[in-house]
């Protein structure tokens, strides 16, 4: 392996650790004026969805994120 590659290597995984330090780090605020983000599972479901219902006049959207 190049001198090169190796320091772009070395850039990329520093890269990737910084910001993955900074999204830790940061913390998992939701923007002001904005309900804050919530972790849907089986307990809160019900009251996402009385949520949701609740809010029939209004444009709603649910955004789901997997990992995989």
């Amino acid at each position: 392996m190049t001198k090169r590659r190796k320091g772009l290597i070395a850039v990329a995984v520093a890269m990737v650790l910084l910001g993955a330090a900074g999204y830790y780090l940061a913390g998992h605020r939701a923007p002001e004026g904005q309900p804050p983000l919530k972790e849907l599972n089986a307990q809160s479901l019900e009251q996402m969805k009385e949520e949701f219902n609740r809010a029939a006049d209004r444009t709603r959207i649910i955004l789901l994120l997997s990992p995989t």
